[in-house]
């Protein structure tokens, strides 16, 4: 018996609040032995140590209770999500202390990579390799045994490196891990993204083909289908995404993909997929993602009501169309609807990873967004894997909560459990970008996203217009001509580098480019802005000048926007009150005033 009590008084010792209250009980037994009550002090004693169990058991209960219900599964991670980066580091280091599996220094060197300091990351992450190797030399009996775990190292060595911009290296280490793991599908899927981002195209194709075929579930096909797409294989790729919708019509991944996609291609994929539809009029899975691209966007909503009106009798499942349906209605204007969809959702699937999602964004909806991150936060626990929580909801709820600057590590988890996510990829640069102006962070992700995907004029365009806003107009001037390569039929990409010209005093190449935007869009208010600029600033023609900025002015509506109206408004009038100034003083020279022009 007393062999078993000192063995368990050992185990707790090795628990973090044990320390909290034997401090005290050597005080208590101290003044005890001190005092003529001393014969009582056994009686004492074995109190203490009951108080102790008590204690310490009810604190690791409470503990263990409290990861049951946080994203975060230690206080490491807790910390790291609360952007306390040195405290996660301490604490990481406090586990590594204790364990000679290298995971907990390759958690740290991806938290300095999330700060930036790629250096240090690196060094870190080297040294946790050549531990890693050390530890499975000396323990080679063991190596089976270590499966998980050094899968689980190799993802976060392979993805770090790659966050870290050594492409080479993180492909370097990836085709070691491939090497011992050449089956593993998420290893399979950093080692995609490291390929494609290191130029490694064939490579790339390379892991697709040999990507495994059996016991496939709808996520694996829906991954697979967009694996496939990102290397231009779209026929492929309809094929697997149809074959996972099959398999399961209820999964939402199925539907991120179509919404990945269409995010930054749409008219495409609704021709993609309209000429699939010609070839098999009957195919529900084709309506289906229509409807889900149709639901997106206020334009495109009516026509969603429309084809789901015509399908929703058939088997198609119904977790997804009610998603669809709430979307849809959100866009209308029609709340109630979307509110009434929702709630039927959640009371169908109480306690699960849909039921919580649904709730969170029918939390975020009625603007009661602290509710709405705790019901995000029970999705994530639901659904520890799916990232568009981490990269989507959470940070909207976030936004809305004015926690901008806590965004980042949902971010940052988001990308490691779907490193090929484009989407997220480009929301990243898009928060570095708007959110915290951190413009070096920003174009890191934009270049990261052009060499997962290289036609993505949007992508070129958002990073010239960071060159512009840095006074780089010479390095703004090549990421256009890429944007209007890939698409030459948006007047925008024409209209930023006439602007950059025009910087530059290259007159000619300037109008050339907006005389090309306004080709293809004579209504376009902001490329006529700039065209009555140029002809003010350049020719001098007042009166040429007036037509292009009075058509401009009259042309805004209820879809521009209060910064776009502000511009177009200050400038007509500059130029109206100077026309008229000009009138009274019978064509007397007068001062051009300073007007904005659009990129």
């Amino acid at each position: 018996m007393e062999k078993r009590v000192k063995e368990y008084i050992s185990t707790l010792k090795e628990n973090k609040y044990f320390a909290q209250v034997v401090t005290l009980t050597k005080e208590k037994l101290n003044m005890f032995r001190k005092s003529k009550y001393f014969i009582a002090s056994l009686t004492v004693s074995i109190c203490l140590v009951v108080a102790i169990v008590m204690y310490v058991t009810i604190k690791s209960t409470t503990e263990a209770n409290k990861y049951k219900t946080s994203i975060a599964t230690n206080v490491a991670e807790e910390d790291f999500y609360n952007k306390k980066y040195d405290e996660a580091i301490a604490e990481y280091n406090k586990l590594q202390e204790k364990d000679e599996w290298p995971i907990w220094d390759v958690k740290i060197a991806d938290i300095y990579s999330v700060k930036g300091e790629f250096i240090k990351s690196n060094e870190i992450l080297r040294k946790a390799y050549e531990a890693r190797n050390k530890f499975i030399d000396s323990n080679k009996e063991k190596k089976d045994k270590l499966k998980d775990k050094d899968i689980e190292l190799a993802n976060y060595i392979v993805f770090t490196t790659v966050m870290n911009g050594e492409y080479k290296k993180a492909v370097e280490y990836g085709e070691v891990f491939l090497h011992d793991y050449p089956d593993n599908k998420n290893l399979l899927q950093t080692m995609f993204t490291a390929y494609l981002v290191n130029g490694d195209k064939n490579k790339a194709k390379d892991i697709v083909a040999s990507y495994p075929r059996t016991d496939e579930g709808a996520v694996d096909l829906a991954i697979l289908a967009r694996m496939n797409m990102l290397i231009d294989n779209y026929d492929e790729g309809f094929t697997l995404l149809k074959d996972a919708w099959y398999k399961d019509k209820d999964e939402i991944k199925v539907f991120d993909v179509i919404a990945q996609i269409a995010d930054y291609n749409e008219n495409d994929i609704l021709d993609k997929i309209s000429k699939l539809e010609k070839k098999d009029p009957d195919e529900l899975a084709y309506k289906m993602w229509t409807a889900k691209i149709y639901s997106m966007s206020k334009e495109s909503a009516k026509k969603a009501d429309e084809l789901i009106g015509k399908i929703e009798s058939e088997d198609v499942g119904n977790e997804n169309l009610m998603l669809i349906k709430a979307n849809m209605y959100q866009n209308l204007g029609e709340t109630e609807e979307a509110k009434t969809v929702l709630d039927e959702l959640i009371k169908k699937y109480p306690n699960s990873f849909i039921g919580y999602h649904a709730s969170a964004w029918q939390a975020y909806n009625n603007e009661n967004y602290d509710e709405a991150f705790k019901d995000s936060e029970k999705s994530i626990v639901a659904n520890r894997d799916y990232p568009d929580n981490y990269g989507f909801l959470i940070t909207e709820i976030m936004e809305k909560q004015d926690k901008i600057d806590g965004i980042e590590p949902y971010f940052r988890t988001a990308l490691h459990k779907e490193p090929l996510n484009y989407n997220i990829i480009i929301k990243t640069a898009e928060y570095y970008g708007n959110a915290t102006k951190d413009t070096a962070k920003a174009m890191r992700y934009y270049e990261l996203a052009s060499k997962i995907n290289p036609n993505d004029a949007e992508v070129y365009y958002n990073m010239a217009l960071i060159q512009i806003n840095n006074q780089r107009q010479d390095d703004a001037i090549p990421l256009l001509k890429k944007s209007i390569s890939i698409n030459d039929k948006l007047p925008k990409y024409h209209r930023a580098l006439g602007t950059v010209y025009l910087n530059k005093e290259s007159n000619e190449q300037s109008l050339k480019e907006i005389r090309s935007a306004y080709a293809i869009d004579k209504n376009d208010i902001l490329t006529l802005n700039n065209a009555g600029c140029y002809y003010i600033a350049v020719d001098g023609d007042l009166t040429r000048g007036m037509v292009n900025l009075k058509a401009a002015y009259d042309g805004i509506n209820e879809k521009t926007s209060e910064e776009d109206k502000e511009t177009i408004t200050e400038n007509y009038n500059r130029i109206r009150n100077l026309s008229d100034a000009y009138n009274k003083r019978n064509g007397a020279t007068l001062k051009v005033p300073d007007l904005k022009l659009f990129y």
